[in-house]
């Protein structure tokens, strides 16, 4: 599993030792630092957090031969991301000096298996070979794929043809990315039983597992009339399968002013379809109408105990509209139904609500306003939204986002009121290529009471 790793992240080492002059070269980075605290309404523990988070990505690329007639070349491209999450916070008694560190393992009382202070991962690192015959490209080492079947990180290998412009063929295969594989993390885990890199003082987790994951898709058609695609992904561990999927997918513009599009997707471990949705959109001009339905059934990786739960089916349908009245001025809103299958035992949830918004401009300012008004089994549900911003002296760029919701819970009485925010935010431009955030951002209600929270944020891309 290391080994794939460790031969792309060769590769792009290799890349980086020929002279600079013969590659492109592009860089992005982005770090922001986080201030907050988190304290729940009679309880005496608080937990200060002070999170830095940083990632960096790098690529590089050379065409290996000149150019053919169509603009195509062979072309050798690397790639890596390295991500950084730095604790700094506590986590305190509000009435005694008194803190715990929750990733002291020599303390049985204040140790948490699952807390970590710094957490550095590589999300990604490969080697890619493409303009190959027959429109052929190859990668190598960790990648992401996300498709109608959700996304997967993986550490291994995966091919793309195009013989033809309407029809591409790909294909993959590796093991998935966990929490336990080198350099990685747990975000991407299949849920199940949880599983650590030393397990040995942890009675209730797992030692690592090889999870393996292969899957291939065919997609294309004639044209904008037509587009089909169809993608296959089966992944399994020693334990058994964890998921086996077939997804689907078709969309057609026949007419300049009507456009379908439908997605479907069947897990073949319960012989059921899992999701299906369509949408049809009206209209090539100011006014757009939009019209569709789906219906979703939770699925669970069979390793974990959610699986043996029976579930609740959920189907949506929503009607929108979509008028740009001028080129400063828009509108819109929209009609949504929910209703979740509950089984024979209960009554079925039902629920239904409106929103609607209006965004312009005015004299450098951008305007946007928008609410919402729902109601039905999950309680009355009510919210409204000003967002204004504008840009000063050219580099500097000014936000205010104002937000009242009212809610009220049916089923816990203690739950109900109103929830008002304020974020401010302002954006400088350094360079093209640098951007400073900084963000200050309030709330407050009945139940929770003050909250703040501090945002400041440093964007760097550069290219060559």
């Amino acid at each position: 599993m290391s080994r794939l790793v460790r031969g792309s992240a060769f590769a792009l080492t290799l890349s980086l030792a020929t002279p600079a002059a013969a590659f492109d070269v592009r860089i992005d980075s982005d770090t922001s630092f986080q201030v907050y605290e988190v304290r729940s309404p009679g309880a005496r523990a608080f937990m200060a957090r002070r999170r830095l988070l940083s990632h960096l990505a790098l690529t590089v690329g050379q065409d290996l031969t000149e150019r053919r007639d169509d603009g195509t070349a062979i072309r050798f491209a690397a790639g890596a991301q390295l991500r950084l999450e730095q604790e700094f916070g506590e986590t305190c008694l509000v009435d005694r000096d008194l803190c715990v560190r929750a990733t002291d393992a020599e303390d049985p009382g204040a140790w948490q298996p699952l807390a970590a202070d710094t957490r550095l991962d590589v999300p990604a690192v490969w080697a890619e070979i493409s303009g190959l015959p027959l429109g052929t490209s190859a990668r190598v080492g960790r990648q992401l794929v996300l498709d109608a079947l959700g996304f997967a990180r993986f550490d291994g290998a995966s091919a793309r043809v195009m013989p033809a412009s309407w029809i591409r063929v790909e294909a993959l295969a590796g093991w998935l990315v966990r929490g336990t594989t080198i350099a990685g993390t747990a975000r991407s885990d299949p849920q199940g039983a949880l599983r650590l890199a030393s397990a040995v003082d942890v009675p209730w987790a797992e030692p690592g597992v090889d999870s393996w994951v292969a899957g291939a898709s065919v997609a294309g058609g004639p044209g904008r009339a037509l587009q089909a695609s169809a993608t296959f992904r089966h992944a399994w561990e020693p334990g058994g399968a964890v998921i086996s999927r077939l997804g689907g997918a078709l969309s057609s513009q026949p007419l300049s002013w009507l456009r379908l599009d439908a997605v479907g997707v069947w897990d073949f471990l319960t012989a059921e379809l899992i999701e299906a949705s369509a949408r049809t959109s009206l209209g090539d001009g100011p006014l757009r109408v939009h019209a569709g339905a789906s219906r979703h059934v939770p699925r669970f990786d069979p390793g974990t105990i959610w699986a043996w739960f029976a579930v609740a089916p959920i189907a949506q349908a929503e009607l929108s509209v979509d008028w740009t009245v001028t080129a400063d001025f828009a509108m819109g809103g929209a009609l949504r139904g929910r209703h979740a299958e509950l089984g024979d035992r209960q009554t079925d949830d039902l629920d239904g609500g409106l929103d609607g918004w209006v965004r312009g401009r005015w004299e450098g300012f951008e305007l946007s306003v928008s609410g919402f008004g729902w109601s039905g089994a999950l309680g009355p549900l009510a919210g409204v939204s000003l967002d204004v911003r504008r840009r000063f002296f050219g580099f500097i760029e000014i936000a205010l986002d104002v937000s009242v919701w009212h809610f009220d819970d049916p089923n816990r009485a203690d739950l109900y009121g109103a929830v008002v925010s304020e974020v401010l935010e302002a954006r400088f431009r350094v360079t093209n290529e640098v951007l400073v955030v900084a963000e200050v951002q309030h709330a407050a209600s009945r139940v929770i009471g003050h909250r703040f929270r501090g945002v400041l944020a440093l964007r760097v891309e550069t290219w060559r």
